[in-house]
């Protein structure tokens, strides 16, 4: 008795080629999507509510973004005082290797937060970005970036900063900045409580001899101790 002959090897040719078809057109659905999502997936968006990873590198990358001449909107108590930008690959690259949680969204979603910003009922505000602040901090020249919280935000959020003290300023520096943090300095020269606090430790005896100089040479003739 002859049996028909079904080779098993052609059975499984065709299950195999099948199987092709049916990734690529997986493929070509995927890349198609995805396609799709970024032709319509026009701005960046920053979340700096409880979604957000890390909400003091998020304020850096706000800065990195005004510096590389780009523009954005921050979303004043929309979502924590989120940041929007337009997209791009770089900027989306920079928040991956940072850690910053984003979101893209389509330009209709955009339109519609800002919508819901502008109604009257809500505390929200769009404030427009378009330069990067020049940031000076006024601290001695011998105090460290971890002596001060605002310091150790700035180095750890990467925002560039100048550190100045009196005689920068009395030669006018204060002209070159945008923005000037003040430490919580004793300017009278007289100590206060800090000093009844502090005045026998090490580092604070040290300074002071450095510090009398300075002060007298920048016309704080008043000077107690």
């Amino acid at each position: 008795m002859l049996l028909p002959l079904h080779p098993p090897s052609l059975h499984l040719m065709n299950l195999h080629s099948k199987y092709r078809i049916l990734r690529i057109a997986s493929l070509l659905v995927i890349l198609l999507l995805l396609s799709f999502r970024l032709a319509h997936a026009a701005y960046l968006l920053i979340p700096m509510d409880q979604t957000q990873t890390n909400h003091l590198k998020a304020y850096g990358i706000a800065y990195w973004v005004l510096q590389q001449k780009g523009t954005g909107e921050w979303l004043l108590n929309y979502r924590g005082g989120s940041f929007l930008f337009p997209f791009s690959d770089e900027l989306q690259t920079e928040c991956l290797l940072r850690e910053v949680r984003t979101e893209t969204i389509a330009d209709a979603t955009r339109i519609k937060i800002l919508q819901d910003i502008a109604r009257p009922e809500v505390n929200m505000d769009v404030i427009k970005l378009e330069k990067a602040p020049r940031v000076a901090v006024y601290a001695p020249p011998d105090k460290q970036p971890w002596d001060d919280a605002v310091m150790l935000a700035l180095t750890y959020a990467e925002i560039p900063y100048d550190q100045i003290y009196d005689a920068e300023i009395m030669d006018g520096a204060l002209k070159n900045y945008d923005w000037l943090h003040l430490h919580h300095e004793d300017f009278t020269g007289q100590y206060g409580k800090f000093y009844k606090a502090y005045g026998h430790m090490e580092w604070i005896k040290s300074r002071s001899p450095k510090m009398k100089p300075l002060h007298i040479d920048t016309a704080f003739k008043k000077y107690l101790r």
